[in-house]
């Protein structure tokens, strides 16, 4: 018997369930796919000129807000770089049959019951045949691992994520305690680089963070950078981890790339209380600190806008990054508990979010520093 690790089966399962989509010559409503993703939740990117919409399939919940519904999922459609864009009539033409597809399909998705979890963390090697997701023009992003053992409470992703691995029949688990190794995604990626044009690559905590304490371990991280290294691929890496910086070296080998790093707020005590598994706050300025030195286009992220001085974390930022990016706490009744924890409710409300954020702003544009959503980092790396 091959102790080598599984074939990951879910782009089985959802390739079967987009199989017209993935077939279409041409595309729905002139639209062409251009990737998709299995790993929070059913993502797909569609294209038509200069149009990238991102379609997401999320598990149904009628008290959410989305564009529309299925039997199974959610579904939200935006603009890729630009939310607040209103789709074209095309685009919606494309969207509206994406989802009838969906519909018409979705009852032969696996309904294998979830077996119960059998220890309270699971750590996964798996194989991937794909590596590179198209996520715009120039624009591709890549997971080394799925899940994440920093385990942030209030991460966004977790109940998507989770979808992925109610499709595979996997147990529940809660987020944080779970991560699948992508354990031959280097040779994948080495493979896809020499025959895809060259463009951005992001690595960002979203579904995973790339230098989580597993990475010390594995280095998939590390072997995806040194297969991109000489390439003419652009890496944008985002974390919260500070290991960032063990990387430095290998990052200043390249012509052109970025490094940012998570800092919700300049307060240690506070961090402890809402990122209990991340690493304090001065080993991120450390990090980044290291990363600029070794050449790297340097940001920072401030999301969520944690309880912090403004003006201290501005003056700590700004000889460090070229942009940072700020951003609210979403769905905050969900961990309202972490701000009676750390004894600020009042840094749970809208006003706190808007004087807090806006008060940072101010003290880091007075310093020259550029407030961007990080979206599209091409813009950065001019």
């Amino acid at each position: 018997m091959s102790d080598e690790p599984p074939l990951r089966r879910l782009d089985q399962i959802v390739g079967e369930l987009l199989a017209p989509l993935l077939n279409a010559r041409p595309a729905p409503g002139g639209f062409r796919l251009a990737g998709w993703d299995v790993e929070q939740g059913v993502c797909v990117v569609l294209v038509r000129g200069d149009e990238w919409v991102l379609v997401e399939f999320e598990n149904r919940d009628d008290a959410r807000d989305c564009y529309t519904r299925t039997s199974r999922f959610n579904v939200c459609a935006r603009h890729q770089f630009d939310p607040e864009k209103p789709l074209s009539a095309l685009a919606h033409r494309a969207v509206g049959q994406l989802v009838e597809m969906v519909r018409r399909r979705e009852g032969a998705l696996p309904m294998v019951p979830r077996p119960a979890p059998t220890r309270g963390s699971e750590v996964r090697e798996v194989r991937v045949e794909r590596a590179l997701v198209q996520q715009g023009p120039g624009h591709y992003y890549l997971n080394p691992y799925v899940g994440c053992m920093i385990g942030c409470e209030f991460c966004y992703v977790a109940d998507r994520a989770d979808l992925s691995r109610e499709l595979e029949g996997r147990a529940k688990l809660p987020w944080g305690r779970y991560v699948d190794v992508k354990v031959n995604l280097p040779e994948v990626l080495a493979r896809e680089v020499a025959t895809l044009p060259p463009g951005l690559v992001r690595m960002s905590p979203i579904v995973t963070d790339p230098y989580q304490p597993l990475e010390k371990k594995y280095r998939i991280t590390r072997r995806c950078l040194e297969a991109l290294v000489d390439t003419g691929f652009t890496p944008g890496v985002l974390t919260r981890a500070a290991r960032i910086q063990e990387d430095a070296a290998l990052l200043g080998r390249f012509r052109r790339v970025l490094v940012g790093l998570s800092i919700p707020t300049d307060d240690d005590e506070v961090r402890q209380h809402f990122e209990p598994g991340g690493d304090p706050i001065e080993e991120r300025f450390a990090a980044l600190e290291a990363c600029q030195r070794a050449g790297c286009v340097t940001v920072a992220v401030v999301q969520p806008v944690l309880p912090m001085d403004p003006e201290r974390l501005a003056a700590r930022l700004a000889p460090l990054v070229r942009a940072v990016r700020i951003d609210r706490m979403y769905d905050g009744d969900r961990v309202r508990h972490l701000y009676d924890a750390a004894g600020r409710l009042d840094a749970a409300t809208e006003e706190f979010y808007q004087q807090t954020a806006g008060a940072l702003r101010a003290a880091l544009e007075a310093r020259g520093v550029c407030i961007d959503p990080l979206d599209d980092l091409q813009t950065l790396m001019q």
